[in-house]
């Protein structure tokens, strides 16, 4: 089982907090109550040093990305975007200036469907179709996955593990897709972060208008925090490597 996330004692919190409320929604909106498998995590050593990776997940969406690219680039920060296959079809150029400007590319699922989480054959089908579609707009492969909510089964890890791909979650959640504010957005990121933290934002799924304003705050704080803005690969020390 290889799930990335860090060591830090309220990160098995953060994923239970996601796996109840991933249950309470089910409750709430279906009245019943799904057969949840908890997840092994694997935690591994982090580093001391004060660094940040930025993520975006459901892009790319041209309202929202393209002024988050700006940004990035006027701050002149690494980040790495977990898209969603149906949106690389439609915005195959964001993808390319992702890649142009020097940022990663993660893979999402194709269409952000929360049902896949209990199909394996569903869930590799999103993660192969969003390969293919990352691949055909860029020439370049996939080799993160962050599952739609931060969800999935074990068995289902084990399976994208044994297809080269490495789970990723989160450890500061900026919950931007609430809509909280631009002030709530910087302060759930400001203070959760750590060494070594993942941060979560969107840049598509929605009205994303708060992230846009938030992001180039919260970066120059956490500059003058002394952190610094690194990719997942380069956070994880990982080495490219082909994937035919």
């Amino acid at each position: 089982m290889k799930i990335l996330v860090l060591r830090r004692p309220k990160i098995t919190f953060i994923i239970s907090f996601v796996i109840l409320a991933i249950s309470l929604t089910y409750v709430l909106w279906l009245g019943v109550v799904p057969s949840l498998e908890p997840i092994p995590t694997n935690f591994i050593d982090q580093t001391q040093e004060k660094v940040v990776v930025l993520t975006f997940d459901d892009g790319p969406d041209p309202a929202y990305t393209g002024p988050i690219l700006d940004i990035l680039k006027k701050k002149q920060v690494g980040a790495t975007f977990f898209v969603l296959g149906e949106c690389v079809e439609a915005n195959p150029d964001l993808l390319r200036r992702m890649l142009k400007e020097g940022h990663e590319i993660g893979n999402h699922g194709y269409t952000h469907d929360y049902s896949q989480r209990y199909s394996q054959s569903k869930t590799l089908d999103e993660i192969r179709r969003t390969d293919k579609a990352v691949y055909a707009a860029t020439g370049i492969h996939t080799y993160f996955y962050r599952p739609p909510g931060g969800f999935t089964l074990k068995s289902q890890t084990e399976i994208i593990n044994r297809n080269g791909y490495e789970v990723i979650l989160w450890s500061a959640d900026s919950r931007d897709w609430r809509k909280p504010g631009v002030n709530r957005i910087k302060k759930n990121v400001l203070s959760n972060v750590f060494p070594g933290a993942i941060v979560l934002f969107h840049d598509g799924g929605g009205m994303r208008s708060q992230t846009v304003k938030a992001l180039e705050q919260v970066i120059d704080q956490l500059r003058v925090n002394g952190y610094r803005f690194v990719t997942l690969r380069e956070l994880f020390h990982l080495d490219s490597k082909p994937r035919t």
